[in-house]
């Protein structure tokens, strides 16, 4: 008895408050979601969550009573100079900057034959970045390098590597291209092509202005990438100043739709006039020029006119095209003229053939040249012409040998006494395509048995006394 007292009266004397904790508990409990939690939350969880409670509802009354800042920097969108952000962040304008962002949405991907684009949702805007490189392997052999001695140089070059931004602007109908282009003996950038056009809408009319392609040979206009061979022809190259840059505008008929011909006339600088200022001959390589092309198709997609090969064509393809410049610098003007067509096959054959003639009046300087002349007295009118012809055949869907054949017959007072005027180019080669024309290597092994009277380094092609030229080139091509 005593000790049961004992316990009763040690119950008795333990703290009121603690029956009030124990109440709680039970409460809480009771309260809880069944099933009940394996363990009774502490005093001190309990106050843990009440503080941040209370934390979360001082925020929410800060969010609620002060305005939301803008989503983006003013500086970031480009919409104002730096460091001159509006001082209006009242809630019609946020919303104005919301509703303006949320407008017009742009998209980037990467396309197999383009490469990678970013546009707008309505095709609008459209910018395309894309740059190539063609690193080749190269090496000439000279009979006659000089009147007793032959000689060998081999060694590697980079022909080519451009960077291009193309695409268009507010509109389908408006594009723009822009080309920078190194060197291929001194690696310097500078701009090559450089031009807005814009194509009048329900017409088959545009309008083209800046630095473009001289509108007269095919071969010429088409994209050295797109290239049959690992360059292009000594026609083109010698003649023509390879990718024939001008500075002008022309106005074109039938290059916006799958009509059966279109044609382009444009008043240029003239022939070697680019990246020049607004001065004449001689400041200038010429006063002025004008020229037109002229391009029927009598069956076939216009797209696969845009190279020499049959690659990826689905279609046989078959077109006649002409065209003309006239070039005048000074005292001399020279008239450059062409007929030329193209035959392919689907996925198989390619074949083409041209005549290309130029008449230089007073010409008193080298066919690398608009004639150049300068001084007084009389000089003689020449005329050159050359053949061009090529042939191709795609198997297993990579490999395409091919075959070039070209003569040139240079007007001899061009040239300096005793040199051989005559010049014929027979090249055999392959293709073989990793992925289309992005990444392909092209071989080939050039014959000339006359040797050459002017040199070109492009075509890796120097200067000889008569004898025979060997050429051997092998090139790997790259387009991100």
């Amino acid at each position: 008895m005593s000790s049961l007292f004992r316990k009763d009266v040690n119950v008795n004397r333990q703290p009121p408050f603690a029956w009030l904790f124990f109440a709680a508990a039970l409460v809480c409990n009771a309260a809880s979601a069944d099933p009940p939690p394996a363990t009774n939350p502490s005093i001190q969880d309990l106050l843990d969550e009440v503080r941040s409670l209370r934390a979360e509802v001082k925020t929410l009354r800060q969010q609620v009573n002060s305005p939301a800042p803008p989503t983006q920097p003013a500086e970031a969108t480009g919409a104002y100079p730096l460091h001159a952000a509006p001082a209006d962040t009242s809630a019609a304008e946020l919303q104005r900057r919301v509703e303006l962002s949320e407008e017009q949405g742009f998209t980037a991907g990467y396309m197999r034959e383009k490469g990678f684009v970013i546009r707008s949702e309505d095709g609008s805007f459209l910018l395309h970045p894309w740059a190539f490189v063609q690193v080749r392997d190269a090496t000439n052999y000279r009979q006659r390098a000089t009147a007793t001695s032959s000689d060998t140089e081999t060694g590697f070059e980079l022909p080519r590597a451009k960077f291009i931004l193309d695409g268009n602007v507010f509109t389908p109908d408006l594009t723009f291209q822009f080309i920078w282009a190194t060197s291929d003996t001194t690696g310097n950038l500078q701009l090559q092509d450089g031009w807005g056009r814009y194509h009048i809408p329900q017409t088959p009319l545009a309008l083209r202005a800046g630095q473009i392609r001289d509108p007269v040979d095919h071969e010429q206009i088409i994209f050295a990438t797109r290239s049959l061979t690992p360059d292009r022809s000594l026609v083109n190259n010698v003649l023509l100043n390879g990718d024939d840059i001008v500075k002008g505008a022309s106005v074109s008929y039938g290059y916006d739709g799958n009509y059966p011909v279109r044609t382009e006339v444009a008043i240029t600088s003239g022939e070697r006039n680019f990246d020049t200022s607004f001065q004449a001959f001689p400041t200038n390589a010429a006063d002025w020029g004008a020229a037109a092309r002229l391009e029927w198709k009598i069956m076939g997609d216009w797209a696969d006119y845009n190279q020499f090969t049959a690659l990826g064509d689905r279609h046989a393809l078959l077109v006649l095209g002409a065209g003309a410049d006239y070039t005048e610098a000074g005292k001399t003007s020279d008239f450059t003229h062409v007929v030329d067509a193209q035959f392919n096959t689907p996925g198989r054959l390619t074949l083409y053939a041209s005549y290309l003639g130029r008449y230089t009046r007073r010409d008193g300087g080298p066919p690398t040249t608009n004639g150049q002349f300068i001084t007084a007295g009389p000089s003689a009118n020449t005329y050159d012409s050359t053949i061009r012809v090529m042939g191709a055949w795609i198997f297993d869907g990579h490999f395409e040998p091919f075959i070039r054949y070209e003569y040139l017959h240079f007007d001899a007072r061009e040239l300096a006494a005793g040199t051989s005027n005559n010049v014929q180019d027979i090249t055999l080669g392959m293709n073989y395509y990793f992925y289309g024309h992005r990444a392909k290597i092209t071989a080939g092994a050039s014959y000339l048995p006359d040797g050459a009277p002017v040199a070109n380094t492009i075509s890796d092609v120097l200067q000889s006394h008569g004898g025979t030229e060997f050429i051997f080139q092998a090139q790997f091509q790259l387009i991100l």
